[in-house]
């Protein structure tokens, strides 16, 4: 019996090898890993229908292993021949393959850099190794330029310290990825007055992980396993400076007569020094290992190079599948979903994926993957700033006509900000920013689509119990979802 072979240690392959492998215990199954330490996930909470809970560790590869699942770690793929149903390694070994599911992730976006020195003082921060030269780094500077406006970005500039930050943003408002002009200013504004640290609020509750000390040289020029949201929690992130100061883009006025180790030119057509650039612009799919410049291994990629993968997440070549951030949807998509490169839906998709690849195999002795397709209300928990942030649904009127929808909002300064998106009295999406408690209701309310004109203006009233008024139709419509993804 030909194994099913997973590529790649994150989030997405690590699930979709462990879920396929203890379902299936007389099926052979090989996990593919660049590095030798892995992504998984530890207390798993199941709020709602798609609201999951989580946090990210690192374990060393060799923990996964089983009866029937075997860890190669520290090796690349470097070729794939679908025909002979076979991928190669970088130390010239072939694996043949009963089913493959590639789970790469994404890569960094780079950036042009006229002068090759300048190399050793710009950092892209995406594995357990970036991090740790980006804090080495930092460790003797006086000034960093932050590029990006994303969830990188947003984590340094909250967690370091000791350091003058140039936040350079594209757009006019930070975290444009993540937040609605409402929630940006309610952060900036939180940045401005309170120096990143919270100083009131119900702080949250939630074990940290750290990382794992290896000593892998293996990798040197290559991108491991994506971070963690708890990535900063136990590194060293302060500079020399006495103090911390935040300026953003359209606010720098600094004194150039300092010398720098690095001098940057912003689209604006200032120039600035600094000691370090990290450049946090975003990822691509990675998938280049698969395909070249012909795309001689015929698989059909997206515009953003992400492999197309259709409902049940198969490629066009047969018995290839794909998860997690390599990979772009191919379906009709759900009114109030939207594919985005993060934590909660590399785990969604590489559990779709191993209940898929089962029911393929066989059809009589495995569920029917459209139980556990996960897809119909997009679903994002993190935190920002040291708030925990929910979204969900068109969060921020995605797909939506900017003249066609209602938005009411709730602000409490410095603790709580809540926005949701109502279009024909109906809710279709949300962001809930600290400890409302409402991401239940405001999630059965999107996937249920109840009329909410009779409440007008006032459904985010003080005195309205909008989580009480539903609390007994919301179990009813739960009930049987919850038993299916509580169980696994």
């Amino acid at each position: 019996m030909d194994p099913l072979i997973v590529i790649g240690g994150g989030i997405a392959g690590v699930t979709c090898a462990k879920s396929f492998s203890i379902d299936q215990p007389n099926h052979p199954v090989i996990l593919v890993s660049a590095s030798s330490v892995v992504k998984t996930i530890a207390n798993l909470k199941t709020l709602g229908r798609s609201i999951d809970m989580f946090d990210v560790i690192e374990q060393n590869a060799n923990t996964l292993k089983s009866s029937n699942l075997q860890v190669i770690m520290n090796k690349k793929v470097i070729r794939l021949d679908s025909n002979e149903h076979r991928i190669q390694l970088d130390d010239g070994q072939w694996l043949k393959y009963g089913k493959l599911c590639i789970c790469t992730g994404a890569k960094p976006r780079m950036i042009n850099v006229d002068n090759q020195n300048a190399q050793q003082f710009i950092r892209y921060i995406r594995d357990t190794q970036t991090a740790k030269d980006f804090t080495k780094l930092l460790a003797g500077s006086r000034r960093i330029i932050v590029a990006g406006n994303g969830g990188i970005a947003i984590e340094i500039v909250y967690a370091v310290e000791n350091v003058d930050i140039i936040w350079a943003i594209r757009e006019k408002r930070i975290g444009t990825v993540f937040f609605d002009a409402g929630a940006a200013k309610f952060f900036t504004e939180f940045l401005s007055n309170h120096g990143c640290k919270k100083t009131t609020g119900k702080p949250i509750k939630r074990t940290r992980y750290g990382q794992m000390e290896i000593n892998d040289s293996s990798n040197k020029n290559e991108f491991g396993v994506a971070l963690g949201p708890d990535w900063s929690q136990q590194l060293n992130l302060k500079g020399v400076k006495s103090r911390k100061k935040i300026i953003f883009r359209q606010k720098i006025d600094l004194d150039k007569s300092e010398s720098w180790n690095i001098y940057v030119e912003l689209t604006n057509g200032k120039i600035f020094g600094c000691d370090m650039i990290i450049v946090a612009i975003g990822v691509i799919p990675n998938s280049d290992v698969f395909v070249d410049d012909n795309n001689h291994t015929g698989l059909q990629l997206d515009a953003d190079k992400g492999i197309l993968v259709d409902r049940e997440m198969r490629t066009n070549l047969n018995d290839i599948y794909a998860a997690g951030d390599v990979c772009s949807v191919n379906w009709p998509q759900s009114p109030h979903w939207i594919q985005m490169r993060l934590w909660t839906q590399a785990r969604q998709m590489g559990f779709y994926a191993a209940k898929c690849i089962q029911w393929h195999l066989n059809q009589t002795n495995s569920d029917n993957p459209s139980l556990y397709f996960n897809f119909e209300v997009f679903a994002h928990v993190t935190q920002f700033f040291g708030f925990r942030v929910i979204l969900l649904g068109l969060y921020d009127g995605q797909k939506m006509d900017t003249n066609d929808y209602k938005i009411l909002c709730r602000v409490i300064p410095r603790e709580a900000y809540t926005k949701v998106i109502l279009k024909d009295g109906r809710m279709k999406g949300c962001i809930l920013i600290g400890d409302s408690n409402l991401e239940e209701t405001f999630e059965f309310l999107i996937y249920n689509q109840i009329d909410l004109t009779r409440f007008g203006d006032h459904l985010l009233d003080d005195h309205l119990d909008i989580e009480d008024f539903f609390r007994l139709k919301k179990f009813n419509k739960f009930e049987s979802m919850n038993q299916v993804f509580l169980s696994r």
